[in-house]
């Protein structure tokens, strides 16, 4: 149960950070056009597919990999979500997360407009269980850039100038 209560605030700082969607959720909250450079799907770690939980149904699907993604729709919706596999005290713990809501963008400022944000973890020893935490706002400053490779690099950065790094999804 520690690990699970340790990787739930894992996330929960994580999804804090960032967070597509034009979910129907009841939550009228402002968005704004997000700027090209900004707009699309952002990753890292070693993830197989950005969908692993619909909220139309409520399922999740457990999918093969690691990491944490950041989707930012061009009309100013949000997704955001990780997977993050863990083996402690003989125990294997895998927790899913998925937030969605919207983003308002004024020059580098990015603010986050939290809908919800759902956690779920499942774990050998049986410590299983999920959590939906509601409405929450934030505020970052974001930057594109590329790397000596090409790669675009998303670098989102809280007020405690905590960073964050993704690169695009393609």
């Amino acid at each position: 149960m520690r690990t699970s209560l340790l990787l739930a605030a894992l996330l929960g700082a994580t999804l804090a950070a960032t967070g597509c969607s034009d979910s129907d959720d009841g939550v009228d909250s402002p968005r704004s056009d997000v700027p090209a450079p900004l707009a699309g799907a952002w990753f890292t770690g070693t993830l197989s597919t950005l969908d692993y939980y619909d909220a139309t149904t409520d399922t999740w699907v457990d999918r093969p990999g690691e990491g944490f993604f950041v989707v930012i729709d061009g009309d100013g919706g949000y997704e955001t979500g990780a997977i993050i596999d863990t083996t402690a005290g003989g125990c294997t713990t895998r927790l899913l997360g998925d937030e969605v809501g919207t983003v308002t963008v004024a020059g580098d400022q990015l603010t986050v407009y939290r809908h919800w944000v759902k956690t779920r973890v499942t774990s050998t020893c049986g410590d299983d269980g999920e959590r939906t935490e509601g409405e929450a706002t934030r505020q970052l400053t974001w930057s594109v850039d590329r790397d000596g490779d090409g790669v675009e690099w998303l670098t989102l950065t809280h007020a405690d100038d905590a960073t964050e790094t993704y690169h695009r999804w393609e």
